[in-house]
């Protein structure tokens, strides 16, 4: 019997904008100056929330997604911190914004590549093979 907790038999989902745009995702990062040496501790997180809705069914964390304009506030060091917290709280794109479908496991493996690796799950193939 299959243990669909064990990352190797988990279904791996295709995830985008409805409309098809480009993803924002808030992030934390630490990256060096140009010139400077890199450290240990350089850089980044994704910042996640809840999945909520139907992106509950595929796991239980989603990353912060931001429109474009949030994005540039995001990123621009003039920003108070009260509202960098409001936008990541408040303001980023609901799980409605999404949509989403299964897609062959061959995905996870970084050997793989091509368009194919994202083409929608035939429930006729095997989930194993590209």
């Amino acid at each position: 019997m299959k243990d669909e907790t064990d990352p190797k038999h988990k279904q791996p989902y295709f995830i985008r904008l409805r409309g098809g745009e480009p993803m924002f995702f808030a992030a934390f990062g630490q990256l060096p100056h140009a010139g400077s040496e890199v450290r240990e501790d350089d850089g980044f997180v994704i910042i996640t929330a809840d999945a909520l809705g139907g992106m509950l069914d595929i796991h239980d964390r989603r990353p912060v997604v931001l429109p474009a304009d949030l994005a540039r506030d995001w990123i621009d060091p003039n920003t108070a911190s009260q509202r960098a917290e409001q936008i990541v709280r408040e303001l980023c794109l609901p799980s409605e914004e999404f949509e989403w479908y299964p897609v062959n496991k061959a995905v996870g493996n970084v050997k793989n590549t091509g368009a194919a690796l994202i083409a929608p799950l035939d429930s006729r193939e095997s989930p194993d093979r590209p």
